[in-house]
């Protein structure tokens, strides 16, 4: 295969472009020492270089100077962008420099010369954090201040029945909610079926419960610690609904004594699901729990009174999994998402210990979304020059007409094989 097969159409963020000639730079960095008395220096290696792409071209035509202005803005856009180039393929740039020259004597057309970059990750020498043990311990302080916060405003003894009844209906609808048919449970089968049994319970022991505001918040920290296993990757999803459901404000009257403990008790409960929903919430955006039941070995089951293999049948573990998300962008929309609920809830609180631990939380939900230590795809503009199939636009950027299904799900187009040309996609440029 000739290099004429080879060559494509230079593009970069789509944008395209006539290429005259192409050069780059490679090789790697020394230091040299130059000791005194001396005669021989010592090279020290200190890597590869960056390497350096630059292209000399031009546009022409007359709508030149639209594609000019175009391409100027390409340059001028923040991060890094797919180049195509004409004889090394799509890679991911850095764009350095962008040059243009025009005269009169050469109307109806511009030179261009550009100046890449590879693009890479910021990597120091650095201290490493232990950011999933730190959002547990911060996440747990949350909940440990939220526990608190509730019982020393909750109270039904002393007051009507009404107040015992409001407090017992709020909980029921909560227990409703995490019952409801429908759910998305995404983790393992038994911890599904345990959480929906103990919301069940939560629902019909409401009434018991609001007259024991000890045994409340437990029952209710503990189903929310359950979540992360009955729900697996979906869990974050059903954390935010909690706390987005779950108002700060209460409509109804005050006018009495007994009406504002009824007030307070509401805003207590909404401030207590809303508390542990993000303090659950920020240990979901770095860490997948599930729980795996341990198979009994056949020997063992065979040798085993009714009571052992019970306890056999019993021996579940729970593993913990780094969260995973698709790209970059992903992880940091989930963190924005997390922190302006934690913003929202600390504005909200009366409660100074809350407020302390909900900032906490929000400095290591900060550095821990996303985790340094994976490496995740950027998401890139490419503008396809003329109309394709997913399976081909595929094969062009990645090598692999197998991710196709992944650029038609990301961008949703009226059909996949009919990728509109000029029209900017998103797609993955792999970490």
């Amino acid at each position: 295969m000739g290099w004429r097969d080879n060559y494509r159409a230079a593009t970069f963020r789509g944008v395209p472009f006539f290429v005259e000639s192409a050069d780059s730079t490679h090789g790697r960095r020394q230091a040299v020492h130059e000791h005194a008395q001396r005669d021989v220096p010592y090279t020290e290696d200190l890597g590869r270089k960056a390497r350096e792409f630059s292209v000399s071209g031009y546009l022409i035509g007359l709508e030149y100077q639209t594609q000019r202005d175009e391409l100027i803005k390409a340059c001028e856009t923040a991060g890094p962008g797919v180049l195509v180039h004409p004889y090394r393929g799509e890679m991911t740039v850095e764009c350095r420099g962008l040059g243009v020259g025009e005269s009169s004597a050469d109307g109806g057309m511009c030179m261009v010369k550009l100046t890449f970059l590879e693009a890479g990750e910021a990597s120091y020498p650095s201290a490493k954090i232990d950011t999933v043990n730190a959002i547990s311990a911060k996440g747990n302080a949350v909940t440990a201040a939220a526990e608190k916060s509730f019982v020393s405003d909750f109270l039904t003894t002393g007051f009507p029945a009404y107040v015992a009844e409001s407090a017992a209906t709020g909980l029921a609808d909560l227990g409703d909610f995490m019952s409801a048919p429908g759910l998305s449970f995404g983790g393992d089968l038994q911890a599904a079926s345990d959480f929906y049994q103990q919301a069940k319970g939560l629902a019909s022991d409401a009434y018991s419960l609001v007259q024991q505001p000890l045994n409340m918040v437990s029952r209710i920290t503990g189903l929310f610690g359950s979540i992360r296993s009955a729900f697996g990757s979906n869990a974050l999803s059903m954390l935010t609904s909690l706390f987005d459901r779950s108002p700060s404000s209460y409509s109804g009257s005050t006018a009495t004594p007994s009406r504002r403990q009824q007030a307070t008790n509401t805003v207590a409960l909404n401030a207590l699901v809303r508390q542990v929903a993000i303090a659950e919430a920020s240990k979901a955006a770095v860490v997948t729990q599930t729980t795996v039941s341990t198979p009994i070995p056949v020997v063992a089951a065979r040798a085993a009174t009714a009571v052992q293999t019970s306890a056999l049948a019993s021996n579940v573990r729970t593993t913990l999994t780094p969260t995973v998300y698709d790209s970059y962008q992903a992880a940091i929309k989930v963190r924005e998402e997390l922190v302006d609920r934690i913003d929202a809830e600390s504005e909200a609180t009366p409660d100074d210990e809350v407020y302390v631990t909900l900032s906490d939380l929000r400095t290591s939900v900060v550095q821990a979304v996303p985790n340094p230590e994976q490496d995740l795809a950027r998401i890139v503009q490419y503008v396809p020059k003329e109309t394709l199939p997913s399976l081909l636009v595929a094969y062009q950027i990645y090598g692999d007409a197998g991710r196709a299904d992944e650029i038609a799900t990301r961008n949703g187009p009226r059909h996949p094989g009919f990728l509109i040309g000029g029209n900017q996609l998103e797609v993955l440029a792999d970490g």
